[in-house]
C-alpha cells in the first residue's frame, strides 16, 4: 500500500459490488450499475480497479464467496483498497463492521465508500462508518421485530400462519389400521409412496417418521390434521 501512495504503482482498489435477489426483482439494483459507477470513480482517483461481485447474496454476514476473495487480497497486499457504493453493500453488522474497520487497519488497506463519501484509512472515516453501521443494523432489526409483531397480532386474532394442511379422509384411519396389523412405519410409508399417496402437504414422499406422528397423533386421541412436513 505505501508503494501505491509513493507512486511506484497506481493503487489498486476490489470494487465490490453487491445485490440480493429482491432487490433486483422489487429494486431494480444492477450489478452493472454499481459497476460502471465504481469503475468511473476508480478512474477519478487514478486507481487500478478490479471488479468482485457478489450475486443474489444477503449481507447479514461477511461469509460471501466474492467478499471473501477480496478480502484475501486486500489481505495479502494484493489490493489496497475495498470499494463500493455504500456501507450495506459489505455489511450491515455493526459487529462485522468493526471487525473489518480492525482488520483493514492491522493489515494496511483501506474502506472506500461513495455514499456517503468515507475512506476508512482515516479515523473520522472509520468514526462515520461504524455510526452507518449501527444504523443499518438498527433498521434490520426493526424491521424483523416489526414482522414478528405483526404476525403474533394475527395469530391473536385466530388467523392460521402458513399453509393450509389437511389429509385426504381415511388416509390417517389407514395407516392405524396397518400399523395395528404388525406392518412397520417404514412400510407403511413406503406402500404409501407406491400408491401415491399424497401427504398432507401435498406432496409425493413419505417417510417413516411422518407416519409416526399421526398414529401418535390418534394414540393421544388428538384430532388429526396434518403431520408436520418432513418431506
Amino acid at each position: 500500500m505505501e508503494k501505491a501512495r509513493d507512486g511506484q504503482r497506481k493503487p489498486l482498489a476490489l470494487a465490490y459490488i453487491r445485490v440480493s435477489t429482491l432487490e433486483q426483482a422489487e429494486q431494480g439494483a444492477s450489478l452493472e450499475a454499481q459497476k460502471n459507477v465504481l469503475t468511473a470513480e476508480a478512474a477519478i482517483r487514478n486507481w487500478d480497479v478490479e471488479v468482485i461481485a457478489d450475486e443474489g447474496v444477503s449481507a447479514k454476514s461477511l461469509k460471501r464467496p466474492g467478499l471473501q476473495m477480496a478480502l484475501a487480497k486486500l489481505d495479502s497486499g494484493e489490493a489496497d483498497y475495498l470499494l463500493s457504493v455504500r456501507l450495506d453493500r459489505v455489511s450491515r453488522s455493526v459487529s462485522d463492521f468493526a471487525g473489518l474497520l480492525d482488520r483493514a487497519g492491522r493489515k494496511g488497506w483501506g474502506l472506500a465508500l461513495l455514499s456517503p463519501n468515507i475512506d476508512t484509512s482515516d479515523a473520522a472515516g472509520r468514526f462515520t462508518g461504524n455510526v452507518l453501521a449501527s444504523a443499518a443494523q438498527y433498521e434490520r432489526e426493526l424491521n424483523g421485530a416489526r414482522t414478528r409483531e405483526g404476525m403474533a397480532q394475527r395469530r391473536a386474532e385466530g388467523v392460521k400462519l402458513g399453509r393450509p394442511r389437511s389429509l385426504a379422509t381415511g388416509v390417517s384411519d389407514e395407516i392405524v389400521s396397518l400399523h395395528r396389523h404388525g406392518r412397520s412405519l417404514s412400510g407403511i410409508a413406503r406402500e404409501l409412496n407406491d400408491r401415491g399417496v399424497p401427504t398432507a402437504q401435498g406432496g409425493a414422499r413419505w417417510y417413516a417418521a411422518t407416519v409416526k406422528r399421526i398414529i401418535d397423533s390418534r394414540a393421544n386421541n388428538q384430532t388429526w390434521t396434518a403431520a408436520p412436513r418432513t418431506d
